[in-house]
Formats: C-alpha cells, structure tokens, sequence
C-alpha cells in the first residue's frame, strides 16, 4: 500500500479577481479540487507527485470587456529531464495543445524545452522558440466579442491555459528537498497581453496592459522522498529529545 503524506498550503484560490491585470499560475495535486500557490508533498515509498497546473489572467474591469490574449512562456525549475515528465494533452475543455475554453482562437502549436538556455528547468513555449524570446511563448486569444456574441468569456480571472506534469520523488537520496517554481517569468512576457474594450469590437485589435502587469505569481512546489522507516525514525528521534527536555 502507497504510503503518502501531501501538505497543500492554500494560499489563495484563483476565486477572486486582481486589482490589477496579472498572470496568475496556480496547481493543485491531481485528484484535489482547490487551485494553490503552493504546495508541500511528502513521498513514504518512492511515489511521484502528480499535479495539474493552471494559468488564470486577471484584468481591469476599468480597462474592457473581457481578456482577450497573451504570450508569455511558462518555466519550471530544478527539472530533472530524465525523471519528470510533463503533459498537455490530457487536459479538459481544451485542445491537444492546453489552451482552455473559448482561449483557443487562431492557430498555435507549442512544445516543451529542457537544453541550451533552459538547462535545468522545462520551459513551455512556442515551436521554434529556442531562443526564448517573450514574443515567442504560448500564445492563447479569445475571439472578438461581437464574433463570439453570448459564448463570450467575461470571467475575471480567466482560466486560459493547463498542463500536467509529473515531479519524481526517488530520484535523489532520502531527505533530499526538491524547491521548484512553477512561474511565468514577466521578462517572457509579450505585450500582447491585453482586453477587449467593449461588445461592439470588431476588429480584434486589444489594448495593451503589460504596463499593468504585476510581477507573475508563481507555485512555489517543495516535494521530496523520506522512506517509511527513516519517517519512523525521525519521528523516534522527536520523541526523544521531548522525553530529554521534560527530566
């Protein structure tokens, strides 16, 4: 039987819309159904942790409509390519290529980079990217209110992107700390991030709120592997010292 011990801290559900435009990265471990900025995972036998990650985007209410579109690269650091695995294409309510609901607008292919300026993290970004270039990330857009009349996507944030990716836990010696971030670097931000201005846009062209960007909100990720009996035995350990103190 898989012994696991996975302590979430909820530091704030993607529930409630930013003062500010934002990209917003939060996960949560495959299964749960709250969206966290961070997560600690604990593994008693060697098992991965599975998540699903989520990038929401909030903007102005002042400023639009509704979020029309951005491009930005997402990174992941202290990946081991040989061990971690990451997936999307198994996501719901999306295409083959992770961009979600009405997000899906216009043509983009994307794949995941590990070598050259990327050694060791993953970074999403679009095919031909390897350079990473902010102009070059996953580029996901919502048509124009008057195209998509009522089907248009107001929610503020607005969930655009996912992914899942797979974080080993035996990869290393027992005790070993992983500390991952899950981030979309605002340097690889393009400045198409942007709103549409009101229901009777027709040309499709939005207006710019990089300006407004704050520093991107990533998922802090800390997992690592502690066999059963070195948990037992540092749990004896704790009881001991206790025991010492109270003589």
């Amino acid at each position: 039987m898989k012994k696991i011990v996975a302590l979430v801290a909820l530091a704030g559900i993607a529930s409630a819309a930013s003062a500010v435009n934002q990209i917003d990265i939060k996960a949560r471990i495959a299964g749960t159904t709250d969206w966290v900025d961070s997560i600690n995972f604990v593994s008693t036998d060697g098992s991965p942790l599975n998540l699903e990650v989520a990038v929401f985007y909030n903007w102005s209410a002042a400023n639009g409509l509704g979020f029309s579109g951005s491009t930005h690269s997402v990174t992941v650091s202290n990946w081991l390519s040989s061990l971690d695995s990451l997936s999307i294409n198994n996501v719901v309510n999306g295409p083959a290529d992770g961009r979600q609901g009405r997000f899906n607008f216009g043509g983009q292919n994307q794949i995941t980079y590990t070598t050259g300026v990327d050694a060791g993290r993953i970074r999403i970004g679009a095919s031909g990217n390897a350079g990473d270039v902010a102009a070059g990330g996953i580029s996901i857009k919502q048509n124009t209110p008057l195209a998509s009349s009522s089907a248009f996507d107001t929610s503020n944030p607005a969930l655009g992107y996912r992914f899942n990716i797979t974080i080993a836990c035996n990869d290393t010696d027992p005790l070993t700390v992983r500390n991952m971030l899950i981030d979309a670097p605002l340097a690889k931000v393009s400045t198409s991030y942007s709103v549409y201005t009101d229901a009777t846009t027709s040309s499709g062209t939005p207006v710019n709120q990089k300006a407004s960007l704050l520093a991107t909100d990533g998922v802090s990720i800390t997992a690592n592997w502690i066999p059963a009996p070195a948990s037992l035995a540092l749990l004896g350990m704790g009881g001991l010292v206790m025991g010492r103190r109270r003589r």
